[in-house]
């Protein structure tokens, strides 16, 4: 795997994003399919794939990260992992396909985020949830630099002006934050 993908299995990070128990509570359940936005080394597509028998889609930039998830899914042997090539603006999934997406420290890495997020909506069912993940907008001991971050509030506008209403905002640990929202 890619150096740069190495940073995503530190095991604080890991510690403190909790992916099991993050997933669960943001309600994925047995038969709900996922589409994990940003996968990067698969941190939250792979145990999302134990959690439900539905597809996971794993959308990333990177074709080594990519490689990777395969590779690790088939060595857990996970045959519900869709690995999908995102380039440009759009994501190569169906209208309405999932019940759930995630987007996990990529917020902050997008220049058009009302359109990106826009996107993210296109995705989801009525009545699906989108989970994001970020670093807290001030210094913590791991993360891109605090000027870097996008705040909660940011976060809540841009999902509200998609027509997504807030659900549920819980802290990870002394770095991330989680916030989730319906579409309605």
């Amino acid at each position: 795997m890619e150096s740069k993908y190495l940073k995503f299995e530190n095991p604080v990070r890991l510690e403190e994003l909790n992916p099991t128990y993050t997933l669960k509570r943001i309600g994925l359940e047995d038969g709900m399919v996922l589409c994990d936005i940003g996968a990067g080394s698969g941190v939250f597509t792979l145990p999302a794939a134990q959690l439900t028998k539905s597809t996971v889609y794993a959308l990333e930039i990177n074709d080594g990260a990519l490689s990777a998830i395969i590779d690790r899914a088939e060595k857990l042997g996970l045959e519900n992992i869709k690995a999908v090539k995102v380039s440009g603006d759009g994501f190569d999934v169906e209208d309405s396909t999932a019940d759930i997406v995630l987007l996990v420290t990529v917020l902050h890495e997008i220049e058009s985020r009302p359109a990106f997020v826009n996107e993210t909506a296109r995705l989801l069912k009525t009545g699906g949830k989108a989970a994001v993940i970020e670093f807290y907008k001030r210094e913590t001991p791991m993360g891109p630099p605090a000027g870097h971050r996008i705040d909660e509030a940011e976060v809540l506008d841009l999902f509200a002006e998609a027509g997504l209403m807030a659900e549920d905002r819980f802290p990870l640990g002394e770095n991330f934050y989680c916030q989730v929202f319906v579409k309605i």
